[in-house]
């Protein structure tokens, strides 16, 4: 078995754009401090109970100049690759996905991580959103799989993991902080031939 070079895996610079046909995503720049902190603002109480606790400088522009360094170094070291998520039309930001926690060798995987604006929802932007990401992941990170874990009561995610080919394949007990505690979350996972093949055919 050969896996793939750390150096050919990370070619993606953090200028990749994907687009869909409503949307393209991109790395966070630091001129989205604006709309970002608008747009998390505005659906603080919403994504409160589903998104990790969030220190009280969190919008500030210092935090998030750091934040978007931190973003880019870890693209670089093949680690995460995170998106905003815009609009085509409006170029409105909606949400954010990423690929965290990037684990080569033998595993060959990642761990796909979203959120997205209240307003949004109801009209298939994740998953239109998510579908880019893994073809990117699968394709040009040549990851063999995805992961992902959400909150038991999270209907709508479970759903959309559901519409993209995810398997419920366990549980965890009190997994991720969530909300300031430690909460059970349901495991997922999609095998990157299943997906490519079945994008194929649809």
């Amino acid at each position: 078995m050969i896996w793939p070079l750390k150096d050919k895996a990370t070619r993606q610079s953090y200028s990749t754009v994907l687009e869909t046909s409503r949307f393209y995503l991109r790395p966070a720049g630091r001129d989205d401090h604006a709309q970002w902190t608008m747009v998390r603002n505005r659906n603080y109480a919403y994504l409160k109970p589903f998104e990790p606790e969030w220190p009280r400088s969190c919008l500030e522009k210092d935090f998030f100049e750091r934040r978007i360094a931190r973003l880019e170094q870890d693209w670089r070291l093949d680690k995460t690759y995170a998106f905003l998520i815009f609009e085509i039309g409006s170029k409105a930001l909606i949400g954010g996905i990423n690929i965290n926690n990037v684990t080569r060798g033998a595993a060959q995987f990642g761990c796909l991580g979203y959120w997205l604006s209240e307003d949004a929802q109801g009209r298939g932007a994740m998953t239109e959103a998510a579908h880019a990401v893994l073809t990117f992941a699968f394709q040009e990170l040549r990851l063999s799989r995805m992961n992902a874990a959400t909150l038991e009561h999270n209907a709508k995610s479970r759903a959309m993991l559901g519409r993209l080919g995810f398997s419920e394949e366990g549980f965890a007990k009190r997994y991720i902080q969530i909300d300031g505690r430690r909460q059970d979350h349901v495991l997922y996972g999609l095998d990157a031939q299943d997906f490519l093949s079945a994008s194929r055919h649809g």
